[in-house]
């Protein structure tokens, strides 16, 4: 099963009064957290045991040099948002088209600098050994991201409009979602305003 990771960053920080992927958190940017998480989950992946028949792929989408060129470092794939004022549906749909070979895509975005590879290598282990089309992360009171679609749901993606990403899409469908329990509450926090 090959999986395509899509990293959301494409967006212009209008809630938070600057570029929020620039804002440091313990001295780091906060985009680099999760593109370190991806890093590792991609290089522990390919090192576990009986898991040759599935491989990930890492694509960013973003439209500031200065996260495509750190992603760059990592071997990760890029691709440019020309028009990120068009809402995040505008990266789905070009994450998607970069994945149309992937079996399922998995997106997740910039601003969750606490969200553990942990977590995403389980929520892709549920997706592997499950039957439902989605996987989403809860703790317990809501959904979040990121996020695990099957093929067979990316033609609805890729019709999204707008600033709305793929929850509509998890709405629409709930008979088929299962929800993967993460450890710690502070994982799914997206950070939107300075903290």
């Amino acid at each position: 099963m090959k999986i395509g990771i899509i990293m959301l960053a494409a967006g212009n920080s209008r809630r938070f009064g600057s570029n929020k992927l620039l804002y440091e958190i313990q001295g780091k940017p906060m985009f680099c957290y999760i593109l370190d998480t991806l890093y590792d989950v991609q290089k522990n992946w390919e090192q576990l045991p009986g898991e040759t028949e599935s491989c990930l792929e890492v694509s960013v989408v973003t439209q500031y040099d200065f996260v495509a060129e750190q992603a760059e470092k990592y071997g990760f794939r890029v691709y440019n948002n020309p028009a990120p004022e068009r809402g995040i549906s505008s990266s789905v749909r070009i994450g998607l088209e970069a994945n149309q070979e992937a079996d399922a895509a998995l997106f997740c975005v910039a601003d969750q600098p606490w969200l553990s590879g942990r977590t995403i290598g389980g929520l892709i282990h549920a997706c592997i050994r499950g039957e439902k089309g989605i996987v989403c992360v809860s703790d317990g009171t809501h959904m979040g991201n990121p996020c695990i679609f099957r093929k067979k749901y990316f033609g609805e993606l890729g019709l999204l409009t707008g600033d709305k990403g793929g929850k509509k899409v998890v709405l629409s469908h709930s008979d088929d979602v299962e929800i993967y329990q993460v450890a710690a509450d502070q994982e799914l926090l997206d950070i939107d305003y300075k903290v």
